[in-house]
């Protein structure tokens, strides 16, 4: 069973780089522009394409395309100027390094598990005078596995650190719009 475990270990490690590099794409930096179309609504994604006729916009991942005569008017983040609001987003780009860390986490459990069974091994042989030689060799062994063991914690360690290390970016917002229906008017604010 120990040996299918790491085995499955080893496999897992050999595909942990493929894993990192996948999810090292540049997050989305989120809508950047605002269509206000003549029903009153609003649409908010990133914009596609803009052509003579229609405006193709990009929104949760779905491709929708607009009229112009649907489109009242388009606001974009850098026309908004310095109304557009700036923030700081922390990502950590590298946390699928955390499955390295518990792989390795486990080797080093089965290892110390394996070094301990061979020195329990090794003390019963040491009673006897003609296994001792076969206890030295256990001993060895144990000593081999705790190396390999702390090795392995080590380097679990060290995924660990690079799955936490983070990366901060700026990117600008849109304001929030919130509607307020009363009797009879429509209010609109921005917050900041």
């Amino acid at each position: 069973m120990k040996r299918w475990v790491a085995l499955a270990t080893a496999l897992f490690l050999a595909m942990q780089p493929c894993i990192a590099f996948a999810q090292t794409k540049p997050a989305t930096s989120g809508p950047d522009t605002r269509l206000y179309l003549a029903d009153g609504n609003v649409v908010m994604g990133h914009l596609v394409k803009e052509a003579e006729d229609m405006f193709i916009m990009q929104i949760d991942n779905k491709i929708f395309t607009f009229e112009r005569e649907q489109v009242e008017k388009i606001v974009t983040i850098e026309s908004l100027g310095s109304t557009a609001q700036t923030i700081t987003v922390t990502e950590f780009p590298y946390i699928s390094f955390l499955g390295g860390t518990l792989a390795f986490g486990v080797l080093s459990g089965l290892l110390f598990d394996r070094a301990s069974d061979k020195q329990k091994e090794a003390d019963q042989n040491d009673q006897m005078e003609e296994t001792r030689a076969r206890a030295a060799s256990l001993r060895d062994e144990a000593d081999t596995a705790r190396l390999f063991g702390w090795g392995s914690a080590l380097v679990a360690a060290g995924t660990l650190g690079v799955s936490l290390l983070p990366r901060k970016s700026t990117r600008r917002i849109f304001p929030k719009l919130s509607f307020e229906h009363g009797a009879s008017t429509l209010k609109i604010t921005y917050e900041f």
